[in-house]
């Protein structure tokens, strides 16, 4: 059961399914009260700004058939197991089990980015800026009835993302290198990862997350959209080169270390 603007009452484990078949139809699940939005506050992830609570007064999520639930409140879906992406929330899990997030870091303003996370390629697309634009998006496809061929196009994506994900290495190491910001995070990635930098390019675009195997680790710099893929836990590429200086017993000009750490 939701909330009335008079009293609390437990929130439902998931809501009402949407009718299958015929045209797609988005259907808002009613708003919480005040009294349940504080409660919240206890397990929702990140931070809940005073825009996120402006929306759960008005609705805690939405309904939508060939796409199921989704859910503003954090009750309805597992957590997000990509540790990178937290604190975010999990919107949505489609019926093809692609998991929809939104990150919920930012001090205001609505959660994002929002990111499609595919499992087979494991590919993270990022979908939008933030909530309202994911919701924008959904709305717009199903009302001209082409939710199907916009799922189709992110999968298409994802497909691209990891046949290329060789070159979008490459690439992404070149453009951080450029960027004085980044180098010293460069200087702590293992010898294999792979860099990826979604920096410059437009929504729609994601990294192969996969690209590690199940065993692989996972990095990102700061709450920036650039992330590192790495097949094993090996040392940073400075502590690796110290420790062979070290065995050596070499000693490098200041100039020459200064240039490998960077």
């Amino acid at each position: 059961m939701m909330s009335t603007p008079d009293k609390v009452v437990p929130f439902s484990p998931a809501p009402i399914k949407p009718p299958s078949g015929g045209t797609l139809q988005i259907t808002p699940v009613p708003g919480l009260s005040p009294e349940a939005i504080q409660g919240l506050e206890t397990s929702y992830p990140g931070t809940l700004t005073n825009e996120m609570r402006s929306l759960l007064q008005t609705t805690c999520g939405l309904t939508a058939a060939e796409f199921g639930t989704v859910d503003f409140t954090s009750r309805w879906h597992p957590d997000e197991s990509i540790n990178v992406f937290r604190p975010c929330l999990t919107l949505a899990i489609d019926d093809q089990g692609r998991r929809w997030i939104a990150e919920t870091s930012r001090p205001r303003g609505l959660p994002g980015p929002v990111w499609c996370v595919l499992t087979e390629p494991g590919v993270a697309i990022y979908e939008s800026d933030d909530l309202g634009g994911f919701l924008g998006t959904l709305d717009e496809t199903a009302r001209r009835g082409r939710l199907s061929r916009w799922l189709r196009t992110l999968d298409q994506e994802a497909r691209a993302v990891w046949a290329r994900r060789q070159t979008l290495a490459q690439e992404s190491y070149r453009s951080c290198r450029e960027d004085p910001k980044l180098c010293g995070w460069l200087a702590e990635l293992p010898f294999d990862a792979h860099v990826y930098d979604l920096r410059a390019r437009s929504a729609g675009h994601g990294w192969p997350y996969g690209l590690g195997g199940p065993d692989g680790r996972l990095y990102r710099c700061g709450r920036l959209p650039v992330f590192a893929v790495s097949a094993s836990p090996s040392p940073s590429r400075w502590a690796q080169h110290m420790a062979q200086v070290a065995a050596r017993g070499e000693m490098l000009p200041p100039a020459v270390a200064r240039s490998l750490a960077a």
